[in-house]
């Protein structure tokens, strides 16, 4: 059993982050709300055991910002490939599966305040199903996890960023014999009213983001 876990990430550059933010709050203030996003997920998966870290990147690795992350918490990064976001998912699996990784998670940084147990559950329930789902409130994915192989056509003629992400993929998984699982419901950061729950969350939490005032 090999496991990897690959968090997909966006070079911060003015303008091409967190884009449903820009009617709210300036292109800066934006890439370093990001910036924190993404430092917070990798921070909280490195405690992560038993398993490799990879950080998928785009369009470049090479963004400054992306080299220090990968630098400080020890991880190996790859650019992701492909036109469309379903593309690039299915290539990173096909990827690392002929690399020898038979267990596979994937996630982003939109969803910064993810317990590090679901991702745990993840690769548990993987050992006894072929893919795992982490839905989240508004009908997106905050993770996708595959055993052995990855089967393109669930991805299929999937409307990313809106909310019939996660029905599409049922529907897609429906008729391909898939077995199944599912995690428990999380939410993720999109606009500016996600951005103020995030805030009053962390209070309850206990947590510290360094977020810029908005």
């Amino acid at each position: 059993m090999k496991r990897a876990l690959i968090t997909f990430v966006k070079a911060p550059v003015l303008g091409t982050v967190k884009t449903r933010l820009q009617p709210d709050l300036g292109k800066d203030v934006i890439v370093e709300i990001y910036k924190a996003f993404v430092t917070e997920i990798i921070s909280q998966c490195a405690r992560l055991k038993g398993l490799e870290r990879f950080l998928g990147c785009a369009p470049s690795k090479d963004h400054d910002f992306l080299r220090e992350i990968t630098k400080k918490y020890e991880l190996k990064s790859f650019n992701q490939r492909g036109a469309s976001l379903g593309e690039k998912i299915v290539n990173a699996f096909q990827d690392y599966f002929r690399k020898g990784y038979t267990e596979i998670a994937l996630i982003g940084s939109d969803s910064p305040t993810i317990p590090m147990n679901y991702i745990r559950k993840a690769f548990a329930a993987l050992e006894k199903n072929d893919l795992v789902l982490g839905p989240c409130c508004d009908g997106g994915l905050y993770l996708i996890g595959a055993k052995k192989k990855i089967v393109p056509e669930i991805f299929n003629d999937i409307p990313w960023d809106s909310s019939k992400v996660l029905n599409k993929i049922l529907d897609n998984i429906d008729p391909a014999g898939i077995k199944l699982y599912l995690l428990p419901f999380w939410y993720d950061v999109d606009g500016i009213e996600d951005l103020r729950f995030l805030k009053k969350h962390l209070r309850y939490l206990n947590k510290k983001l360094p977020l810029p005032s908005f």
